[in-house]
């Protein structure tokens, strides 16, 4: 009988043990999200934190005054800069679903609405805008299509029409593109959290999933931004889950051999929530970085948390546990 009363509470300690050690690594119990807002700012080295300005923000509550009703908010900003014009592209979502809306400024700093440019029966977001041979391209979102679609503008930067499907056929998640003299990829995660790349000879070449690459499956999988280029080197933003969605951004670095492509963890963390700043205080989950000159401009975005709300994520908590295990 005290054999057993000790198997019992040995048992129990290591059951107790367990839900401490899962925990620790994704909490049981995180912040609940809130709405999205976005921030912008001048940077001098991509390569060091960078200061999150509480001045330069376009926030949710900006935008439900512009639009006269409740309800909305602005995330996963991109920007092109063309001609001293910087235009900030954004996922809109109000009631229905998401749209590409659109903000100019001549001085990066004051930004006007100028309304949506790409408006889908679908759900669209992630508007990713790029040059490509003096044209200009937007790879978003539309896992809700069914297909991995690229727009062309037919009028930039208002008018934007289906150029190509990339890849058909499945659902995929914020497919961040990197095109160049030495190789063209898309990284992207479908939704059991397995990330994948993509490789073609051309932007309108024929995409095939990458032998070279083998990615992981769960948390920090998910790309959080363009791929930028510092000195000789490219990095991407991944989104960081440890403290519930949307808590976070770390950064990878992309590194090639003949035989393999890899992601490797360079920066954990590296955007996170904002405590003394109201409009991220929960979070961030994107990140555009450019060299404009000789500093660099970067775009984000945060989440607001309002009253400290909590939720529980068991489910969650377990099941990135278990992911780890294979990664």
């Amino acid at each position: 009988m005290k054999v057993k009363r000790i198997l019992i509470y040995l048992s129990c300690l290591l059951s107790f043990g367990s839900l401490v050690y899962l925990n620790a690594q994704y909490p049981f119990r995180t912040s609940k999200v809130g709405k999205w807002s976005v921030g912008y700012g001048f940077s001098e080295n991509p390569m060091k934190e960078p200061i999150v300005s509480s001045k330069n923000i376009i926030s949710y509550k900006t935008l439900d005054s512009l639009l006269k009703n409740e309800g909305n908010y602005i995330a996963d900003p991109f920007f092109i800069r063309e001609r001293n014009i910087f235009y900030l592209f954004v996922e809109l979502k109000g009631k229905d679903n998401g749209d590409i809306a659109l903000f100019i400024s001549k001085n990066g700093t004051d930004y006007d609405y100028e309304g949506i440019v790409l408006d889908e029966a679908f759900h669209v977001s992630y508007p990713q805008v790029f040059k490509y041979r003096n044209e200009f391209y937007m790879l978003p979102e539309t896992k809700q299509s069914g297909n991995v679609l690229l727009y062309k503008a037919k009028e930039f930067p208002y008018h934007w029409e289906i150029e190509d499907t990339l890849i058909k056929n499945v659902f995929l998640k914020d497919p961040s593109i990197l095109l160049n003299e030495n190789e063209n990829l898309i990284v992207t995660v479908d939704d059991n959290m397995n990330q994948v790349m993509y490789e073609s000879d051309s932007l309108k070449g024929d995409w095939k999933l990458s032998e070279k690459f083998q990615g992981k499956k769960g948390n920090e999988t998910r790309p959080g931004g363009r791929f930028f280029k510092y000195k000789k080197d490219w990095y991407l933003p991944v989104q960081d889950r440890t403290y519930g969605y949307g808590s976070g951004i770390s950064l990878y670095k992309l590194e090639k051999t003949n035989d393999k492509i890899d992601l490797i963890l360079w920066k954990k963390r590296y955007l996170k929530g904002q405590d003394d700043i109201l409009w991220f205080n929960r979070g961030m989950h994107h990140l555009d970085f450019q060299q404009i000159g000789n500093s660099y401009y970067m775009v984000y975005d945060g989440d607001r948390n309002l009253g400290g709300e909590k939720v529980f994520q068991i489910k969650r908590t377990l099941k990135f546990n278990y992911y780890d295990l294979f990664n």
